[in-house]
């Protein structure tokens, strides 16, 4: 993991930090078989809003875009995933 140094502000971690609890407690239940198997269960949709929703603030705060997406230590400091394989 590399840090940025780049922090999101206490209303963004708050945010984001909301939407992170309704993923931990959104169940694994899909409509249809179909959408089970392409991963839009209503766990993996609300897991998919927080990874995005970071990603977006992290751009918002001048960070370049990347491949994937940033995510958000406690502190709110963005992180990206090393990319040479040791991480």
């Amino acid at each position: 993991m590399v840090n940025t140094g780049v922090f999101a502000t206490k209303k963004e971690r708050s945010k984001l930090f909301k939407l992170l609890k309704e993923a931990q407690n959104t169940p694994v239940i899909a409509v249809s078989s179909a959408q089970a198997l392409a991963g839009k269960d209503f766990s993996a949709v609300a897991w998919d809003r927080v990874r995005e929703e970071c990603h977006r603030l992290a751009l918002s705060h001048g960070l370049p875009e990347i491949p994937g997406y940033y995510g958000m230590i406690g502190t709110g400091e963005f992180v990206v995933a090393e990319t040479d394989g040791n991480c």
